[in-house]
């Protein structure tokens, strides 16, 4: 699918771990951001959960502070700002006040774009389902947002069909070393380079095989809706916060 972003977009990416923004669209937010749009990532938790099982046994600890930072750190040097909303991961759930949290946040930033996690029935993490729904949910209450996109996730039967791929090949290098810079989660086998290369070449294979094969490097990227402009004078319906909206039947390109 063809997609072309304003340069005056204002996009928000909403996550629920501090590295999940790196994982599925690092490329694509440093692409944007090059052509001129307001990027920031948004992260719903401080990751303090996000301990190996055999570090966790041994009795290894997380300070709140440390993955943000880690986070922050990924993205020095770029023109995207990051935030933590400092829940805590493991524990999201789809309810008034992750709703509530997100809404405020895109209203804040004057969101134009949004990207979180799939909405999808396969194996993910808990939060990735919830924080997807909350975002998806508390976006159609923000008048402004009028593009949605979800990635990928990096768990093994994810159910999804991106059909949006933005290619990233000229920060390839760069999203690997932002990944590098999640110290805190050393020995995860999707942070490292040669799982990030392998993904990144093969997301065009099934499309676009010819640039695959020439080497790009691409994200995927499903499309969800397009909200529709709602008219001042027509009464809008505030939907249950767990529910996803139903998406729109017309593409976006």
């Amino acid at each position: 699918m063809t997609f072309t972003l304003s340069p005056h977009a204002r996009v928000v990416a909403v996550v629920a771990h501090p590295d999940d923004a790196e994982l599925m669209f690092y490329g694509t937010l440093r692409h944007w951001s090059d052509t001129g749009a307001t990027v920031t990532v948004v992260v719903a938790t401080h990751g303090t959960n996000g301990v190996l099982l055999h570090d966790r046994l041994a009795g290894v600890q997380l300070d709140p502070r440390t993955r943000p930072a880690e986070n922050a750190d990924s993205f020095q040097g770029t023109d995207i700002a990051v935030e933590c909303l400092g829940m805590t991961d493991g524990a999201l759930t789809c309810d008034i006040d992750l709703v509530t949290a997100i809404e405020d946040t895109l209203t804040r930033h004057a969101c134009t774009a949004l990207l979180t996690h799939p909405v999808h029935t396969g194996n993910d993490h808990q939060d990735h389902h919830a924080l997807a729904r909350a975002a998806l949910n508390a976006a159609t209450r923000v008048a402004t947002c009028t593009t949605i996109l979800h990635g990928r996730p990096h768990a093994p039967h994810q159910h999804t069909t991106p059909t949006v791929l933005i290619d990233i090949t000229t920060h390839l290098d760069d999203k690997i070393k932002a990944l590098a810079r999640h110290r805190s989660q050393t020995g995860r086998h999707y942070l490292d380079e040669p799982y990030t290369r392998w993904r990144a070449a093969g997301e065009a294979w099934t499309t676009l095989p010819a640039h695959a094969a020439a080497g790009r490097s691409f994200e995927a990227l499903t499309p969800s809706l397009l909200l529709a402009h709602t008219p001042a004078t027509a009464p809008v319906a505030i939907p249950d916060p767990c529910r996803s909206p139903a998406p729109r039947k017309e593409p976006i390109g």
